[in-house]
């Protein structure tokens, strides 16, 4: 299983990261975690065909993580595709989706085939199932507004743990438990902002992260200013993993 990284960036594009997404590409499966905004052209970046993809997972609904669903759709219309994409994310993400294309593009929707477009909404701590794997959500601290969740998708005997953007709650132990990835956000190295981790804070949290491997991501320019003082990996984008 492969994981690569669309976009490791803020919603600021520090330094010219992309916004959140990662794609999950798994014998002929592909998902991708999280769709910000720049996705579509970080998915042509990386000659990745949106028109394959078969599951987006959303981990709340900030433009930075959901805001590239509109280019995404619009693109499959061009490519006229035939096959279903199943888009999982908290309450409201049909609505918002929708109500998003319709700004972006009055009229787009239209000419979608929305039969071809499945929207559900995942509980927080319920696991839901699909046929190729599970997806369990846990609510974690960041805009109220956004429905913030950190997913851990299972996947054959793989497990694979995002934090979204989040401060530290407790919540992160269990997202991250026996993870074989747990990509978290740190959005800071040292400073403090509400609704997101810092570095020192991660460290000091770290031994009670019970996961394989640890990923950073999401760092503004404050953290980036500080990579080398870290020892945690940094996500970056076009990183290539195998799971």
């Amino acid at each position: 299983m492969d994981l690569k990284i669309i976009g490791a960036g803020d919603a600021f594009g520090s330094e010219g990261n992309l916004n959140t997404c990662f794609h999950l590409q798994h014998e002929h499966l592909q998902i991708l975690i999280d769709c910000g905004a720049t996705s579509l052209v970080g998915l042509k970046k990386n000659q990745i065909e949106p028109a394959e993809i078969d599951y987006i997972l959303i981990s709340h609904l900030h433009g930075d993580h959901f805001g590239g669903l509109p280019f995404f759709l619009l693109d499959l219309l061009r490519k006229n595709r035939k096959k279903t994409l199943t888009i999982i994310g908290p309450k409201g993400i049909e609505e918002n989706t929708l109500a998003l294309l319709e700004l972006l593009y009055p009229g787009l929707q239209a000419y979608l085939d929305l039969s071809l477009i499945i929207f559900k909404t995942y509980q927080a701590h319920e696991e839901l199932e699909t046929e190729f794997f599970k997806l369990q959500a846990f609510p974690v601290v960041h805009s109220e507004e956004s429905l913030p969740h950190g997913l851990k998708l299972f996947i054959d005997d793989k497990i694979i743990a995002f934090s979204g953007d989040t401060e530290w709650t407790d919540n992160l132990i269990e997202l991250s438990k026996a993870a074989d990835l747990f990509i978290c956000e740190c959005n800071f190295f040292e400073k403090r902002g509400k609704g997101h981790l810092n570095y020192k804070t991660i460290l000091q949290h770290q031994e009670a992260l019970e996961c394989k491997h640890i990923l950073l991501s999401h760092l503004g320019e404050e953290a980036l200013n500080h990579l080398d003082l870290m020892t945690i990996p940094v996500a970056k984008d076009g990183m290539e993993i195998t799971i």
